[in-house]
């Protein structure tokens, strides 16, 4: 420990008795808008102390993350401190920031410098530190966050995951006495998000107060105590448990459950309740091997009841599947032969997709996985048109380029960028989805029914988000409207990179069913992700990169060998695929989705 180390703060810790952040009776309202951001709302977080903030998209997460570190003024409190500072004064908001980190949801928002290394080190020199100390400083964050490799690379050049891990070092790069995370893992590769979660844990070890603010369900199981947010104000703020047993509260705030929980409600469904509600694999083992899943004396009934509701949700399934066939024409395949593409930084060529080959037939599915950086984005680029192979060709529909049709095949193919602010620019959600099938040269008419249909598909109602502006979207809302921008032109190829990030749990489920409505209906679809379990439960194929180039293609695989390929590239098996191991199962009968494990489990 040095002058670079957390230890300069250990006395002033062990004085401290009061919360580091405290918070009650905070308001909060943007200009021009006609209720509060944040409303009434109390948070206290002690020292060493972890607090989870969960909520649907647009409940007020990301604005108190901002309040937290002073970065704007509340419009009321009865108390707003943190790390002793007054975060209702000027003075002590500008104080705040010295003590309070923040990881903004889009890294992109605080990476300023022309390197990477130089972004870790821009808040030190801001405030002095001596060369030496700066070094040795952002050397740590370098190793510990995996970018050694990447101290002089420019961050545009970056992926989403890579700027994260940018962004997310130069936060930490600065002791602190608190750190808000607002989404750190969301854009991050497994081993990445593992990486972040072991960082948090050694955080609380050094006796930072931490704000973690989530989507993801699983991550909440390990912190002190959870708050939910519905509207701008809390609706619960205790225990993890005690939040995923009250079910209604679950399914109001759009939160859905970790994995292991699914598989135990849809179990309790079929009249096979577990003792314990489980939140990770190993509970749910430990419940499995119980003398409950004999069943009970209801389990016919419930049985009976169970086959009812898988018939009647194939039913609507199948339903929404003809509706959804009327949203676009036949699928297009997909064939790349040696693609190649480098990016330009300074006199080098860096490439970052070599050699890519593959096919997917027209209606296929493909996940496109790899870690942070493997060229997942710049491949579906690639496709889309956006950028040239400088060698091999992208073929649409058997057509290569050049060929006649080439051109207008190109048109029907639709991709949804990682930011979706990237794609965003009209004055309104209902003039941003518009202007896409008006570049088609459609008819007035036309192009106002496209526009309702894709915003009530992607759950944003013309009547209700249609005038509002695209900035004034949370982040989940912006990205649904992003898909409805490409729905509406009806694309027969659509390329998704990253489409869950941001999203609550239950819009994620939202958008991964109209996913599967989309399939159904014949659209050619492929998914950039790092969710591997909704890779595996959407995606008949699979295709790794790494480093560019294709490590693994074709149905997905999970033997040892596979499973090995998958580490390698920074990614797991799916959560069900390790149960069904674990349990000693053919892995060849793997489930998808929780309702098929429960099944083959009752």
């Amino acid at each position: 420990r040095d002058a670079v180390s957390f230890a300069r703060y250990d006395g002033e810790r062990r004085q401290m008795t009061a919360p580091l952040l405290d918070i009650s009776g905070l308001h909060y309202r943007y200009a021009g808008a006609r209720s509060d951001a944040l409303a009434d709302l109390d948070l206290t977080v002690q020292e060493g102390e972890c607090v989870a903030v969960v909520g649907a998209n647009g409940s007020g997460k990301s604005t108190l993350a901002r309040l937290l570190g002073g970065l704007d003024r509340p419009a009321a409190a009865r108390r707003a401190g943190a790390c002793g500072h007054d975060l209702l004064t000027g003075d002590g908001r500008h104080a705040a920031r010295r003590d309070v980190g923040v990881l903004f949801q889009n890294p992109e928002n605080q990476l300023v410098a022309e390197h990477v290394e130089e972004d870790i080190a821009f808040g030190l020199e801001n405030l002095g530190w001596a060369s030496a100390d700066i070094r040795r400083r952002v050397d740590e964050m370098l190793a510990r966050f995996d970018l050694e490799g990447l101290r002089r690379r420019e961050p545009h050049l970056l992926s989403g995951g890579q700027k994260q891990r940018a962004a997310l070092a130069g936060v930490l790069a600065i002791p602190r006495r608190a750190i808000v995370l607002d989404e750190p893992t969301a854009m991050l590769d497994p081993a990445g998000r593992a990486d972040v979660l072991a960082a948090v844990a050694a955080l609380r070890a050094e006796g930072l107060a931490v704000v973690y603010v989530t989507q993801e369900m699983d991550e909440v199981v390990g912190v002190d105590r959870v708050v939910a947010l519905e509207g701008g104000s809390e609706v619960y703020a205790g225990d993890v448990d005690g939040l995923f047993a009250d079910g209604g509260l679950v399914r109001r705030l759009n939160l859905g459950l970790p994995v292991a929980a699914e598989v135990a409600q849809e179990l309790a469904r079929r009249g096979r309740p577990l003792p314990v509600l489980p939140l990770t694999l190993d509970a749910l083992l430990a419940g499995l091997g119980g003398a409950v899943m004999r069943g009970t004396g209801k389990a016919g009934r419930a049985g009976a009841q169970a086959a009812t509701d898988t018939a009647t949700v194939a039913a609507a399934a199948a339903a929404d599947g003809a509706a959804a066939g009327g949203l676009v024409p036949a699928g297009m395949s997909l064939a790349c032969h040696g693609v190649t593409f480098s990016y330009e930084e300074g006199r080098e060529a860096v490439p970052a997709v070599r050699d890519v080959g593959f096919a997917l037939a027209a209606g296929g599915s493909l996940a496109l996985l790899g870690a942070s950086g493997a060229g997942k984005s710049t491949l579906l680029q690639v496709v889309r048109g956006l950028d040239e192979p400088e060698a091999g060709a992208v073929v649409l529909d058997g057509v290569e380029p050049g060929g006649e049709g080439y051109a207008a095949l190109r048109r029907e193919v639709g991709l949804v960028f990682q930011i979706p602010e990237l794609q965003l620019f009209a004055p309104s959600a209902r003039e941003d989805v518009a202007f896409g099938p008006r570049r088609l040269r459609w008819s007035e008419e036309r192009v106002a029914e496209a526009v309702s249909d894709a915003l009530e598909l992607v759950g944003l109602p013309e009547e209700k988000f249609g005038d509002r502006h695209p900035y004034a979207l949370s982040g989940g809302e912006q990205r649904r409207l992003a898909l409805a921008g490409v729905l509406a032109m009806k694309p027969r190829l659509l390329l998704l990179d990253e489409p869950f990030v941001s999203l609550d749990p239950g819009t994620r489920r939202q958008l991964a069913e109209i996913l599967g409505r989309l399939k159904d209906a014949g659209v050619t679809i492929v998914l950039a992700t790092h969710d591997v379990d909704l890779a595996w439960a959407l995606c008949d194929e699979v295709l790794v990169l790494s480093d560019g180039a294709v490590a693994a293609s074709g149905a997905w695989e999970f033997g040892a060998a596979a499973t090995d390929l998958l580490a390698r590239n920074r990614l797991r098996e799916p959560l069900l695929v390790e149960l069904w191991r674990r349990l000693g199962r053919d892995l060849a009968t793997a489930p998808r989705t929780a309702a098929q494990a429960a099944e083959a489990l009752a």
